[in-house]
C-alpha cells in the first residue's frame, strides 16, 4: 500500500512539473532550452545543498561529545 501511494505521489508530482513546464514555454513563452538550462543549475545547487548538509552531519557524528548537554544551560 505504501509503495502504491509513493508511486502515485511522484507521478503526480511529475505531471506537476511538466505542467508548470509547459505552461511556461507556451503561455507565457519563455524558450525551452533556457528553462533546461535553470533546470540543470537549480538540480545542481540541490546536489551540493544535499551533500554539504550530509556532510555535515558526519562530521557532527564523528564529533567527540561533551559530558553537559547544551539544552540543560
Amino acid at each position: 500500500m505504501r509503495a502504491r501511494q509513493r508511486t502515485r505521489t511522484v507521478l503526480l508530482a511529475l505531471a506537476a512539473s511538466v505542467a508548470l513546464f509547459w505552461g511556461a514555454v507556451d503561455i507565457v513563452g519563455v524558450p525551452a532550452a533556457r528553462l533546461g538550462g535553470q533546470l540543470v543549475w537549480v538540480t545542481l545547487g540541490v546536489v551540493v545543498v544535499v551533500i554539504a548538509s550530509a556532510l555535515a552531519g558526519w562530521l557532527l557524528s564523528k564529533r567527540p561529545r561533551s559530558g553537559r548537554h547544551s539544552a540543560d544551560g
